[in-house]
């Protein structure tokens, strides 16, 4: 994070700004985004060229070249822009992007002791969430998650602090993660197996899960790693069922209390992952006793992400249906809810490949679940009354 213009200014250029093309309003239709906004309080998506919220938020698209932080002389280097700035007499919030690609940040403000709160470009503050620490302390934030294009400055919003003017900057707590955009290079990748559902209903016979984010939905399933993933909005503690026969390869369960939208919680998270069992080499009795990545040519590996508990341990096997935990919130969880996904491989940074579900009565009837609908074991429903 730095003061914005102390180092280095655009030549002719006050502050280094010029003017630019505001980000147009955009609706933040679920079936746009595969996103369910109101899943996501605190958090604001924009993309240069709309805003996921329904205000237009983003102040401001600044084109940048990088030779206009060259003085006259030559002299300056455009690495040595930072990725946040801060105007401290406008007192605005800017993600610099120099690079010829483009960059994802995800950006927290935490309101600390001195109410702080972002407002944006209609005048409107922006809202907040809280985050959770490992020990249990909640406070409130604000996440930005800004998907920038080549050389071009965000000029995020405006940044005002219960503090009389001018901004100190020692009181501001900020947390940040700008990195290139990792785009999943075969978006259109499709397993040919299919999975059964993974959660359990605990209420009534009727009842259903709302996916909150679908396959490539705004919030945090446009990277390489979670492209295809699903999430499902449902109370922690309900049970997580093996969607296949299969192995256990992962059980991480330690953390208690991390939840919510700080940018730091996307580094950390409980979850189980499962190498599931191929048709084609199952026994008489459903297993597949070679199950292994080695020896099956199609593996497919699924996780469950955020879980509050786990009942399996690395090397169990599973059934289908069988009771392997329970859901939570761990991690960048904005609201309890399973993160799903599916991989070819159990390597870290594996990418994810679409899957569909298939139906519990007639499972040669599959679903994909999309943003702002309602699920079961028997794919689409009503939403509840």
């Amino acid at each position: 994070l730095s003061v914005m213009g102390a180092a280095r200014k655009k030549k002719g250029k006050k502050n280094g700004k010029k003017k630019g093309s505001a980000a147009p309003s955009s609706s933040s239709d679920s079936l746009i985004w595969n996103f369910v906004p109101q899943a996501g309080p605190g958090c604001h998506i924009a993309r240069s060229g709309y805003s996921c919220n329904k205000d237009d938020w983003v102040l401001e698209w600044e084109p940048v070249d990088p030779a206009d932080y060259k003085s006259e002389e030559g002299e300056g280097d455009a690495d040595e822009i930072p990725d946040l700035a801060i105007d401290p007499e406008e007192q605005t919030l800017t993600l610099c992007n120099i690079k010829t690609e483009p960059v994802v940040a995800y950006i927290t403000v935490h309101s600390g002791n001195k109410e702080t709160t972002l407002i944006g470009k209609s005048g409107t503050p922006l809202e907040t969430g809280t985050s959770t620490d490992q020990d249990g302390r909640t406070s409130r934030c604000t996440t930005l998650i800004v998907l920038c294009p080549p050389q071009t400055f965000a000029h995020l919003c405006y940044i005002n602090m219960s503090s009389s003017p001018p901004l100190n900057l020692n009181e501001l707590q900020v947390e940040s993660d700008v990195q290139v955009w990792n785009q999943h290079e075969k978006v259109h990748d499709f397993h040919p197996q299919t999975v059964g559902f993974p959660l359990q209903i605990t209420t009534d016979e009727e009842g259903g899960f709302l996916c909150t984010q679908g396959q490539g939905g705004h919030l945090t399933h446009f990277f390489s790693g979670n492209q295809h993933a699903i999430d499902f909005q449902c109370p922690r503690g309900t049970p997580l069922l093996a969607v296949a026969n299969g192995v256990v390869v992962e059980s991480n369960a330690e953390h208690m209390h991390l939840t919510g939208i700080a940018v730091s919680n996307l580094f950390s998270w409980n979850s189980i992952l499962l190498r599931l069992d191929s048709p084609d080499n199952a026994g008489a009795d459903g297993v597949d006793t070679t199950n292994s990545e080695s020896s099956n040519r199609n593996p497919l590996f699924v996780e469950y992400v955020h879980i509050a508990t786990s009942c399996v341990q690395e090397g169990d096997r599973v059934s289908a249906g069988q009771i392997i935990g329970t859901s939570g919130g761990i991690g960048f969880s904005p609201e309890d809810h399973l993160h799903f996904a599916a991989y070819r491989s159990s390597d870290p940074h594996a990418p994810t490949v679409g899957f569909a579900f298939h139906k519990a009565a007639q499972q040669n009837e599959t679903f994909i679940p999309t943003a702002g609908k309602w699920y079961n074991a028997d794919g689409e429903m009503p939403p509840p009354r």
